[in-house]
């Protein structure tokens, strides 16, 4: 068994900490070490360093190294180009050279789970589903009627003993209603994005429903590893659409009984937004008002302020973001937090590139 961890995100919706150079995967929003260091972590506890192989931009491959000293470089890939997590998840899996019957772990680097253990037994149990050729996605115990996430159709049980069950099929992001109706029906699960399988199981599906990617995997493949070769790789990937998992291979597969999904009730987040970042560490922390940095209030509520070495007083606030960078502040109604990242080709246009 081997993990792929998929770290080439940009998180433009936690502007103005994460950033180009420094992507929300790569900075400390929730303990003292990196998302992404959490997420190696967490593999790690069932994986030796050796068999966990982290895939990122090819701009963030040293960063990426110097984060996690324990895995061997060689295991840390830059992506030539970006072609979403479908594109992303085959690649690494070439470049790993993995045995095609072998059980991979493919989950994001940005992601936030309180219980640990939990999260590690929910693996497991994927991994043994995986073991019987199906594809297996981690559904999430949705908590409220979120508009933000994927939903998942949970199906039949494969067995009376455990919660494990098919995918009766995938829904994309619905509006609040929609949300609401699933959330009171109770079949459904949030969408984590966390995908199990054996390599051999990825690689029919592959040819099965994206046969142009399983084509041009194939030539990746038999390219030689000679300096200057990932040109090569890009040459390949240019004639590739984006393609995700979840639209591109897990739909299909769930409509052809071959996907899977594993309950995870682990208090789970995506941290997709500073709202998200606000109520996964307002869990965590207890408390509805949320700071870093030199901070002082007086009576505010969900509140999230995150700042440095300069003091930041708050007063009556209530459903507020702040975040202080040295080059540019954030304000926001936390209600609003999704629309951070269409305003960034504002930024861009009138402020300038240098702040993206």
């Amino acid at each position: 068994m081997f993990a792929i961890v998929m770290a080439g995100g940009s998180g433009t919706r936690l502007w103005p900490l994460s950033r180009r150079r420094s992507p929300k995967q790569l900075l400390a929003l929730t303990g003292e070490t990196s998302l992404l260091q959490q997420t190696v972590a967490r593999v790690g506890a069932i994986l030796k360093p050796q068999d966990i192989y982290v895939i990122t931009s090819q701009a963030h491959v040293r960063a990426t190294v110097e984060q996690l000293p324990g895995i061997p470089e060689e295991n840390i890939f830059g992506e030539p180009l970006a072609r979403s997590t479908a594109v992303a998840a085959g690649l690494a899996t070439v470049f790993a050279r993995r045995e095609s019957d072998e059980v991979a772990l493919v989950l994001p680097a940005d992601h936030f789970v309180s219980d640990e253990e939990q999260f590690t037994e929910a693996l497991q149990e994927a991994a043994r589903t995986a073991e019987r050729g199906y594809l297996v996605t981690l559904g999430v115990k949705p908590t409220q009627p979120a508009t933000g996430y994927g939903y998942i159709k949970v199906g039949e049980r494969l067995h009376d003993a455990v919660p494990t069950a098919l995918v009766e099929r995938f829904v994309e992001k619905p509006d609040a209603d929609e949300a609401a109706r699933m959330l009171a029906e109770g079949e459904y699960l949030w969408n984590a994005g966390i995908f199990v399988w054996r390599v051999y199981a990825y690689r029919q599906a592959m040819e099965a429903f994206q046969p142009k990617l399983a084509e041009a995997l194939d030539q990746i493949a038999a390219l030689h590893r000679t300096p200057g070769w990932l040109s090569d790789v890009r040459a390949v990937l240019e004639d590739v659409p984006a393609i995700a998992i979840d639209t591109g291979i897990a739909e299909q597969a769930a409509a052809a009984g071959r996907m899977a999904v594993v309950p995870l009730d682990v208090g789970w987040s995506d941290i997709g937004s500073w709202s998200a970042l606000l109520e996964a560490l307002s869990e965590k922390e207890g408390t509805s008002l949320v700071a870093s940095g030199q901070h002082l209030d007086r009576g505010s509520e969900r509140v999230l302020v995150h700042g440095g070495d300069r003091l930041i007083v708050t007063v009556g606030l209530n459903d507020v973001i702040i975040v202080d960078t040295p080059d540019a502040l954030l304000v926001c109604a936390r209600d609003r937090a999704e629309e951070i990242k269409p305003v960034l080709d504002e930024i861009a246009e009138k402020a300038g590139e240098r702040y993206l």
